[in-house]
């Protein structure tokens, strides 16, 4: 046997198994990604969840610690963790996220002005928390993110070996790889799907999935940081903390007026961020969103403390390296919002591909087993035919 139909052979063979033993996990995870690429479209058009409009008024906005005031009015719990999104153009909701002691999420929903809870729900029965579940952690406690992980680095490999049997032995062949064959029997049309829409598939999807693998994995994160700035490594993130002072000090809100002097000073700003200082030693982390880039959301973060207001660290985007710049990209390269709008449709469609290839894979595969159970059992009956 020729050194390439071996090399083909063993490539099929560990492409066959590492299907088998994945499919599953890939479909679940692909066809969950491509529904939770609209998520926020979805919603906005369907008024759901925590994505609504309001009607903009001609009146300022809610203060930030005003937001956070009217959120615990209404949630009278304990809470350990708090944060906002904030939309200064007032043509959309604020959402507030909240988390009490046994670490459950409530979702707040708020008139940008008034600060009216407009809807609340708790996080976990929502349907968009069972997708991302399912894409995440395939909902199950403890081991589900490793089994999400692992078959994801196996996809890798999968998409790679795919490619190699894709390559057809004659170059005159290539046309027939590029095109699927339809009006043809079922047989035939699931393998051009598979091997057809496998292989446009695979230069799209190949980003989605190692920018999935950089949010799951800090090895990747790393290796992605090395690559994009040249064998740099990314600076582990001080320690800060806001300083407790004393009552009086406390009373004089001047985090408020930090928060609102920044805000106030961003004129293209699509959307703010605010992660609340709970605890004593807790700071007040403002991230900026502005759309001064085409593609994605430029941030720029502050570090505010708790009493003084004082800002004890900034990071603008105007001081990013080109590793930190992927690393923020990194979420809009995985939904494919990176490109805008035509990139989520793209995304979308190369996740429900993706989804298709272990049903088509896995039609092959048998098709090809109940062809070879047929030809063993015709031998012996051809063997007596021939006796006889």
């Amino acid at each position: 046997m020729k050194r390439k139909q071996l090399f083909k052979r063993y490539i099929r063979t560990i492409h066959l198994w590492l299907g088998l033993t994945t499919g599953l996990a890939v479909f679940i995870v692909s066809i969950t990604g491509a529904i939770y690429v609209f998520q926020e479209e979805i919603n906005l058009l369907l008024q759901a969840g925590v994505y609504k409009n309001v009607e903009p008024e001609d009146k300022s906005l809610l203060s930030p610690l005003a937001v956070k005031e009217k959120a615990e009015d209404f949630f009278q719990q304990r809470i350990i963790y708090m944060n906002a999104t904030v939309y200064p153009k007032g043509d959309r909701a604020t959402i507030v996220w909240a988390r009490d002691s046994a670490r459950k999420y409530t979702a707040i929903v708020q008139n940008p002005y008034s600060g009216e809870v407009i809807h609340s729900y708790p996080y976990n029965v929502n349907f968009w928390a069972i997708i991302l579940g399912l894409h995440t952690h395939l909902l199950i406690p403890n081991i589900g993110s490793h089994i999400v992980n692992i078959s994801t680095l196996v996809y890798i490999i999968m998409i790679i070996s795919g490619i190699i049997l894709w390559y057809p032995k004659r170059k005159k062949h290539l046309k027939q790889r590029l095109t699927i064959k339809w009006g043809t029997s079922p047989k035939r049309l699931n393998y051009d799907l598979h091997n057809v829409l496998g292989f446009y598939m695979s230069w799209v999807i190949i980003f989605v999935v190692l920018s999935g693998l950089i949010i799951s994995y800090d090895w990747m994160k790393n290796s992605a940081y090395w690559v994009a700035t040249g064998g740099g490594k990314a600076v582990a993130q001080e320690r800060i903390v806001s300083n407790p002072q004393t009552d009086a000090v406390k009373l004089t809100d001047n985090a408020g007026k930090s928060l609102d002097s920044i805000i106030s000073a961003y004129k293209n700003l699509d959307n703010y961020f605010l992660v609340y200082a709970i605890k004593e030693n807790d700071y007040h982390q403002l991230t900026l969103n502005t759309k001064d880039g085409f593609f994605y959301n430029r941030h720029d973060y502050y570090a505010i403390d708790q009493y003084t207001g004082d800002i004890l660290k900034k990071d603008l985007w105007e001081n990013k390296n080109s590793g930190d710049r992927l690393l923020e990209a990194n979420l809009n390269i995985h939904i494919g919002a990176i490109l805008g709008f035509p990139g989520k449709v793209l995304a979308f469609f190369a996740s429900l591909i993706s989804a298709s290839l272990p049903v088509t894979g896995f039609l092959i595969w048998r098709g090809r087993k109940k062809k070879h159970k047929k030809q063993k059992i015709r031998k012996p009956e051809a063997r007596l035919f021939i006796q006889s």
